[in-house]
C-alpha cells in the first residue's frame, strides 16, 4: 500500500502547486501511513502526528470524515481565512455505521478521519486554502487524500466499483439531509430532461453510474431508487429526492473539493456522494438511529445499483 500511495501522490501532485510536489517527494523517505498491501481490517493506521486515522475494511465503501476533529496542536498555526465550523457528531455517527455494517454484512467499510480542528486544517479544500502555507498541515492534507486515493484505486483494480461517501454536517433551517453530487441548486431546479444532458452528467459524481445504465442521471439523482427516495422511505427529509426534488432558493451544499477529487476528476469505477446532515440527526441521542438509517440506505443503494451481495468476496 505504501508503494501505491507514493505512485498516486507523484501522479496527482504533478498537476498541483509546487509546494505540494516538494512535500510529496520529501514524504517518500518517511511516510508513516499504510505499510502493507493488505492492512488488517478495523485496525487503525495513522498519519504523522496521529492527525489522520485510517480504518481498513473489506467492503467497497470508503467514508471520509473531514470536519469533526478536536485536536488543536500548537505546532500548527490557525488558518487565517476560510470556514472553521465543526461538523459535530459526524465522527460518532460514522463509527456507529462501522458497527452497523458489520452487524448486517459481517464486513466493514474503509474509513478516513481527520482529527484536527478545522481552524488548523480543512482537507475539503485545495492546498492553498486548506493548509495556508504550513508544511505540517500540508503533510496531513496529503496523507488524508493519499489514504482515500490508495484504497479507492486498490478496490477498483479488483474490478469492483467503489461507493465513496463524504460525511458532513450543516445547520440550514430546512431540517433535511442535503445530498451532494456536485450539482448546484440551479442544476437541480432544471427539468429531468435537462438534468440528463451531457454537461450536467459530466460534472456529476454519478457520471460513471449513469454511463452504465439503465437508469438515467435524473433517476439516479431524485428518482424512486435514488438516495433521496431511500431516505423518504425511512421518514427522513432530504434533497434532492422524489418528495423534495430541488433545494429551490434555500442554501444548499452540493459537494466540495473532496467529492470532486475522488469521484469526478477520475470517475472510472467510482460513485460518489456527500451527505450533509442536519443538526437534528447529529444530536448525541440520535447518533445510533442516524447511523442505522444511513447504513440501511447505503446498503440498499449498493444492492440496487452496484450489484452488492452480503456474500461478496472481501476486498483487500
Amino acid at each position: 500500500m505504501m508503494r501505491a500511495i507514493l505512485v498516486i501522490l507523484s501522479i496527482r501532485t504533478t498537476l498541483r502547486v509546487g509546494v505540494a510536489v516538494f512535500l510529496s517527494v520529501a514524504l517518500a523517505a518517511e511516510f508513516s501511513i499504510a505499510q502493507t498491501d493488505n492492512p488488517v481490517p478495523s485496525m487503525p493506521e495513522w498519519g504523522s502526528h496521529r492527525f489522520v486515522e485510517y480504518i481498513a475494511g473489506e467492503l467497497p465503501v470508503v467514508i471520509a470524515v473531514p470536519h469533526d476533529g478536536d485536536l488543536t496542536p500548537d505546532i500548527l498555526p490557525d488558518r487565517t481565512f476560510g470556514v472553521s465550523a465543526r461538523d459535530n457528531g459526524t465522527q460518532e455517527i460514522t463509527r456507529r455505521m462501522i458497527t452497523e455494517f458489520v452487524q448486517r454484512t459481517g464486513k466493514s467499510p474503509h474509513v478516513v478521519f481527520l482529527h484536527l480542528r478545522r481552524k488548523k486544517l480543512d482537507v475539503n479544500r485545495e492546498e492553498f486554502e486548506a493548509a495556508q502555507g504550513d508544511e505540517t498541515a500540508l503533510r496531513a492534507w496529503t496523507e488524508y487524500h493519499a489514504f482515500i486515493d490508495s484504497v479507492c484505486d486498490r478496490i477498483r483494480r479488483t474490478g469492483t466499483p467503489v461507493l465513496f461517501i463524504d460525511m458532513h454536517g450543516q445547520k440550514h433551517p430546512e431540517g433535511r439531509i442535503e445530498i451532494g453530487y456536485r450539482l448546484e441548486s440551479d442544476d437541480l431546479a432544471l427539468s429531468d430532461a435537462e438534468l440528463n444532458g451531457p454537461v450536467l452528467v459530466e460534472k456529476s459524481s454519478l457520471q460513471w453510474l449513469t454511463a452504465r445504465g439503465p437508469m438515467t442521471h435524473a433517476e439516479l439523482v431524485r428518482g424512486p431508487m435514488s438516495f433521496g427516495a431511500m431516505f423518504d422511505r425511512l421518514g427522513i427529509r432530504s434533497t434532492p429526492s422524489p418528495s423534495d426534488p430541488s433545494p429551490e432558493s434555500h442554501r444548499f451544499y452540493s459537494g466540495g473539493y473532496t467529492l470532486y477529487r475522488h469521484a469526478v476528476e477520475d470517475p472510472d469505477g467510482i460513485v460518489g456522494v456527500q451527505f450533509e446532515l442536519n443538526p437534528e440527526l447529529r444530536q448525541p441521542q440520535q447518533s445510533a438511529s442516524t447511523a442505522k438509517a444511513i447504513t440501511g440506505a447505503v446498503l440498499e443503494f449498493m444492492t440496487v445499483h452496484l450489484g452488492f451481495r452480503t456474500t461478496t468476496e472481501e476486498v483487500q
